[in-house]
């Protein structure tokens, strides 16, 4: 030991206690309740799959209860955003235009929360990164969070989608033209915050929350149904909300 201390002397590196939280291991408390959540999202998606009237109606008990199943021990601006989520949720499972004007303006509520949690935890990883090491010959870590090579193409490839998705949709959305527009700006800012987040679980959420309202989206307006499409769009939205939440 004595021998590396004095090899990082000779080098100039001094070597400073690393600062930054360490990830707590899940206790026995939140691992049921994910794993509840994992249980019930897959219920809520077999359901959505389902033309059965009654599964319609089952739903108005396993969807509502998929975010709250995610809100204890998180920070109250995530607490924010998965209520939101979860309004959004409910509102979703009306019929109408009214009740998915509602959904539409609580998921974009959600999103912008999300894009203000998720430059929370970039800006806080960066200063967490640069207390940590200290060089002799001034060496500066901080700032914004760099993104590697893969994270930089999945960015290109959000405005690609985003920008041919806002083209599908443009004559097909009627009076709801600019709301959707508005929301699928905000959308997009969230998944481009993400490919930020420190660990890849973020970065993954971000890009299948992209993908699962992008479904929705154009099963709604473009009536394009995929083989088991609803229960892709909530399959990729439950495992979104729960990569953010947990990262």
């Amino acid at each position: 030991m004595a021998q590396r201390r004095r090899a990082r002397q000779h080098a100039g590196v001094t070597s400073v206690p690393d600062r930054r939280p360490s990830r707590r291991p899940t206790p026995p408390a939140g691992a049921a309740r994910l794993a509840g959540y994992v249980a019930l999202a897959a219920v809520d998606a077999a359901l959505a799959s389902s033309p059965s009237p009654r599964a319609r109606r089952a739903r108005w008990l396993t969807k509502p209860a998929l975010m709250p199943l995610l809100m204890p021990g998180r920070d109250r601006r995530t607490q924010v955003a998965l209520g939101l989520g979860g309004v959004g949720d409910v509102a979703l499972l009306g019929t109408g235009q009214a009740a998915f004007g509602a959904g539409l303006g609580a998921f974009l509520a959600s999103h912008l929360v999300w894009l203000d949690v998720l430059r929370r935890r970039a800006s806080s990883d960066s200063v967490s990164v640069s207390e940590s090491v200290s060089v002799s010959e001034s060496v500066s870590i901080g700032g914004p969070v760099s993104i590697g090579p893969a994270r930089a193409a999945a960015g290109v490839a959000y405005l690609g989608a985003a920008a041919g998705l806002t083209r599908y949709l443009w004559p097909r959305t009627g009076a709801l033209r600019w709301p959707v527009i508005g929301y699928s700006g905000a959308l997009l800012a969230m998944a481009l915050a993400a490919l930020r987040a420190p660990s890849r679980r973020g970065a993954v959420g971000g890009g299948l929350f992209l993908v699962s309202d992008s479904l929705l989206a154009v099963r709604r307006f473009g009536d394009v149904r995929l083989p088991g499409h609803d229960a892709l769009v909530m399959t990729t939205y439950t495992a979104a909300q729960a990569l953010l939440a947990g990262e």
